[in-house]
């Protein structure tokens, strides 16, 4: 797929980048990810942003303790490095890496700067993107502040699993357990914990070490969430 035909086919990019002059808009890259691959790094020098187009990619960091949080999944046509350029910082401040094959659109940091100061439909959504991602964020850490550990937990399988029951009877937590932890910010013991006092209270079962959540099991931990805060 050619630069120009992916642009078309996205009405939010398409709308995005409809001020840009041509000769700025000639000098962006596509790009293709494998799954599994590192973006950019965390204090690497900051000299592209991308447009996440197509897949999925998680936000990652690591802090001087060692300890991995994982953020979140990335939302599609969010920006990677916008951020920081608009602090000016000079470095990426997190890992992103890709979990499933990406696509994206990249530009120089130069020509980030460009179409924030030549376009107000380009500064506009970028501004729309970066106050959505603060708003995620201060929640998702007042939640992981001064909500108990089950609760996360039990909020976020609620969450995966509601994707999986949409097409059938059963959800299977795709994710492993450390995964969960560093997306939380807890200890794998603490996720352990929780999940061992879940299946012996049958909200969920365990089969062949994947967390398995039925309709009826999905019900019960809906029901439960207010009563754990």
């Amino acid at each position: 797929m050619q630069l120009a035909d992916l642009i078309r086919s996205i009405p939010k990019l398409e709308h995005m980048l409809m001020q840009l002059p041509a000769e700025v808009c000639g000098r962006f890259v596509l790009r293709k990810f494998p799954a599994h691959t590192v973006i950019v790094r965390k204090d690497q020098t900051l000299t592209s942003v991308y447009i996440i187009c197509t897949g999925r990619m998680r936000i990652v960091n690591e802090f001087d303790n060692g300890r991995l949080y994982a953020f979140t999944d990335t939302n599609l046509y969010t920006m990677i490095g916008e951020t920081e350029i608009l602090a000016g910082v000079q470095e990426y401040g997190c890992t992103v890496e890709s979990v499933t094959e990406c696509m994206t659109v990249q530009m120089s940091r130069e020509d980030f700067v460009l179409c924030f100061e030549t376009s107000h439909v380009f500064a506009k959504e970028i501004s729309k993107d970066i106050a959505y991602k603060l708003h995620q964020s201060s929640s998702k850490m007042g939640e992981n502040l001064f909500y108990p550990v089950r609760y996360n937990l039990v909020c976020f399988l609620i969450a995966v699993a509601q994707k999986e029951l949409a097409a059938q009877t059963a959800a299977v937590i795709p994710l492993k357990r450390q995964d969960m932890a560093d997306r939380l910010g807890i200890s794998l013991r603490s996720v352990n914990r929780v999940i061992q006092k879940l299946k012996e209270d049958g909200h969920v079962s365990i089969v062949k070490g994947k967390i398995h959540i039925e309709q009826q099991q999905y019900i019960k931990l809906t029901q439960m969430v207010n009563d754990l805060k």
